[in-house]
């Protein structure tokens, strides 16, 4: 009988991890289309909320100079995630043109994404695309 709970026990234990990976893989899924959106809307402000805060050398972003970017295609290519499914590597083709130059351009952008079991919440590590 104690062989049978023994195993219940661990059957459910194994359930509710898989559950739980499950679910943040689709929490992933859900916030990397809302970045998506964002992005190709040109609603940059917004895509860089989903960023998490760093202290990086100062600087601030400079949402300005996006202003005349335009994306027509936001394409990912590979997507990747660690075993625990607290990080996930994502890689994305993205073509866009300047308004002030009219020439589309292609780059591709890696994307390093965090998840945060206090927010559950999942965050963009790496920052907006370099559009140059």
């Amino acid at each position: 009988m104690a062989k049978y709970v023994l195993s219940l026990c661990i059957l459910l234990l194994v359930g509710c991890a898989t559950y739980q990976g499950l679910s943040r893989l689709s929490s992933l899924e859900s916030t990397s289309k809302a970045y998506e959106k964002a992005m190709r809307w040109g609603e940059y402000q917004l895509a860089s909320s989903f960023i998490k805060t760093q202290e990086t050398d100062g600087q601030s972003l400079d949402l300005k100079k996006l202003e005349n970017i335009k994306i027509t295609s936001y394409k990912p290519i590979e997507k990747n995630t660690s075993e625990d499914k607290l990080q996930a590597h994502q890689t994305v083709e993205i073509k866009y043109y300047n308004t002030d130059y009219l020439i589309e351009k292609t780059l591709i952008d890696k994307q390093l994404w965090e998840y945060d079991p206090k927010q559950k919440a999942w965050y963009l590590q790496s920052a907006l695309p370099d559009f140059k």
